[in-house]
């Protein structure tokens, strides 16, 4: 790899780093940018939806419900592009039911893992209710939900941060291994050579 790649790798790791402690230092700015990029995603899928039914359209007899969804995402998504407010309201709660729900299925799953001879079931059950739990707990205070979101993304774009340096540091090892064993080869054909002289 080209020692330039290496050092805009690391400069990206640190930026990243830096971007995911600024989601964690200020979640409302996270969750306002969280929902401007929901929101650009809905309307991107919605332009191609709209280019695939202008394509189709000819010989799919259902087409119109195609173009009904492709517009209804493209105004979804301008809505939420310029006025992303309302959704950074609504994430703190989407995140709290979400959670809610996924513990509730979690514990309920737990007893299918008991059912088939799973030991340690109780331990899922567990993190299932208290994941439910958690979920009541960010519903109540919405606040704490938004923090958590935050933290979430900002920890996530961290270890994405990290995870460049540690590729760069795999790299300079598997580059030292490759030089070393070349060397070697190098010195074994070079006594090779001189025996058959």
């Amino acid at each position: 790899m080209k020692t330039s790649t290496k050092i805009w790798m690391c400069l990206a790791g640190v930026a990243l780093v830096a971007l995911g402690v600024m989601c964690i230092l200020y979640p409302g700015s996270t969750l306002l940018s969280l929902a401007w990029v929901f929101g650009l995603m809905f309307f991107l899928g919605g332009c191609t939806e709209m280019a695939a039914w202008s394509a189709t359209r000819g010989f799919i007899p259902m087409s119109g419900l195609m173009f009904l969804s492709a517009l209804l995402q493209i105004i979804l998504g301008a809505i939420m592009v310029f006025h992303p407010a309302p959704l950074m309201v609504a994430l703190p709660f989407i995140f709290a039911f979400w959670l809610m729900f996924e513990g509730i299925n979690l514990a309920i799953s737990s007893f299918d893992f008991k059912r088939v001879g799973f030991r340690r079931w109780w331990i899922v059950c567990c993190f299932g209710v208290l994941a439910a739990c958690f979920g009541v707990y960010c519903l109540v205070n919405p606040n704490v939900s938004a923090e958590t979101i935050a933290w979430i993304v900002g920890l996530g774009i961290i270890l994405d941060g990290i995870g460049n340096w540690v590729k760069v540091a795999v790299v300079n090892k598997v580059e030292k291994r490759f030089v070393k064993l070349h060397d070697r080869l190098r010195e074994v054909t070079d006594i090779d050579w001189e025996e058959v002289k």
